[in-house]
């Protein structure tokens, strides 16, 4: 089981009824991130015939390559990294990827080294393994191939600040834009405009050799250019929109010095931009998707439709303030069975995808998915068959070390017995607490190798 504590969740509630319905939802929780895992994707997509490296409809003539080294970091960077490695073996001269803290472990690569680092705060560890990247990038020739493995969190694991940037500025940069409220696509125009390798930088090392970056996304509608800071594709953004996101989010007068002249320097073009569409680094650079939200999402509709229920893809692409979304979610699900005279005769799944925000003004602690379920749960005393969950595919909801929640009718009955009070926890942003507090809704699965935005699911049975 991916979620540890599934025989806990489905026991904490009072009728055998319950304990089904939560059953249900986590199980199609499973089947999502499941979908999803490099040991299922990676064999669909990438095999090895008779020489020829086929991924997706591309064949790629291994006789003609003399070395094939294989880099990269993220989440999942590491299961990808095990799933090549069995395909390829033979055939790859050498690698190394970052990933995060406490994961190694879970991973048997022979060849490619597992380099830990921090996420989302860039750390030391993680410019050390960036510096080997390079070292390994550095040797490559024009008959070589390069096997980069991208996934969420790749930006944060892969750090090689501009070199007049410190890394505790980098760090202390990253904290300030997390908790903004600015969407991914912002905070990482921003880190690429202070780095080295990220926004196509890193081709720049690899050039002239072939190179293939297999991608694993957490970015809302596949932006190459976002997913772990493009370090291998054509930046479209510029350090003069790095400067107005900053201060658009009231951050440029807090951040360091460095990083404001780093900035501006490149306004005045004393540092080149990040390298373009035409630039002939990319003329032999090739980019696959290999699995993101909408794969996890029609997973579970599958099974759903499957199983006898009424299933809808509610959204891939949910945006936004989390309280805010997990209000309008569950309005629409309330709607929805008076819509359609056939969607009352069934048992309904309503699914959801995509990368909420939370605007931290408090001191507490949580995640997009636990506030998303904090700023609903009061309504569900009125709700006798509602189910509402929603995680992190990552299996990290914020700076905890919880997945996502699970909240039910029952979850209001403890909340009201211990008299807990959501709106106090909401304002303080301190969903965790709450539902730590609450007891039975924490959903825990660890790293789960994968990561493709949330996935939010409302079961009426």
């Amino acid at each position: 089981m991916i979620i540890q504590n599934f025989n806990e969740l489905i026991s904490a509630v009072k009728t055998k009824e319950e304990s089904e319905r939560r059953k249900i939802i986590l199980e199609l929780l499973e089947t999502g991130i499941n979908s999803v895992l490099p040991c299922n994707i990676i064999p669909t997509n990438v095999k090895l015939k008779n020489k020829k490296l086929i991924i997706q409809n591309f064949q790629f003539d291994l006789s003609k390559i003399t070395n094939i080294y294989v880099v990269g970091a993220g989440k999942a960077s590491g299961a990808m990294a095990e799933e090549i490695e069995k395909i390829l073996q033979p055939f790859i001269t050498s690698g190394l990827v970052n990933v995060p803290y406490s994961t190694k472990r879970e991973y048997n690569t022979q060849i490619i080294q597992l380099n830990e680092a921090s996420h989302p705060i860039p750390s030391e560890s993680g410019v050390i393994g960036a510096k080997k990247i390079i070292q390994i990038l550095n040797q490559t020739k024009a008959t070589d191939l390069v096997i980069v493995l991208l996934s969420g969190g790749g930006s944060a694991l892969l750090p090689l600040p501009a070199d007049e940037i410190d890394l505790k500025y980098l760090q202390q940069l990253n904290n300030q834009l997390i908790k903004s409220g600015a969407t991914i696509q912002e905070i990482n125009t921003v880190r690429k405009h202070c780095s080295q390798i990220k926004g196509g930088q890193l081709i720049k090392f690899a050039y002239p050799a072939e190179v293939i970056t297999l991608i694993l996304s957490d970015v809302i509608g596949n932006p190459l250019d976002s997913i772990a800071s493009g370090p291998t594709v054509p930046d479209p953004t510029t350090y003069k929109q790095a400067i107005k996101i900053l201060k658009h989010y009231h951050l440029w007068e807090k951040v360091n010095e460095s990083i404001k002249r780093h900035l501006q320097n490149g306004i005045k073009g004393i540092i080149p931009e990040t390298p373009k569409p035409n630039d002939k680094i990319f003329r032999k650079t090739y980019t696959f998707i290999i699995g993101d939200i909408k794969s996890a999402c029609n997973s579970i509709k599958k099974t759903a439709d499957h199983r006898g229920f009424f299933s809808k893809i509610y959204s891939y692409n949910l945006v936004g303030e989390a309280r805010l979304i997990g209000k309008e979610f569950l309005k629409y699900a309330k709607n929805l069975r008076f819509k359609d005279s056939l969607v009352s005769e069934k048992p309904i799944i309503l699914i959801a995808g995509g990368e909420t925000t939370v605007t931290v003004k408090g001191k507490g602690v949580g995640g997009r998915c636990q506030e998303m379920g904090l700023a609903i749960i009061s309504e569900f005393q009125n709700l006798e068959n509602y189910v509402f969950a929603a995680l992190g595919t990552d299996g990290i909801d914020g700076f905890t070390n919880a997945a996502g929640v699970i909240i039910d009718k029952y979850s209001t009955y403890l909340m009201n017995q211990k008299s807990l009070n959501p709106q106090r926890f909401l304002d303080n942003n301190d969903s965790y607490n709450f539902f730590k507090n609450l007891g039975d809704s924490l959903i825990f699965t660890g790293p789960t190798g994968t990561n493709v935005n949330d996935l939010m699911l409302i079961g009426i049975f």
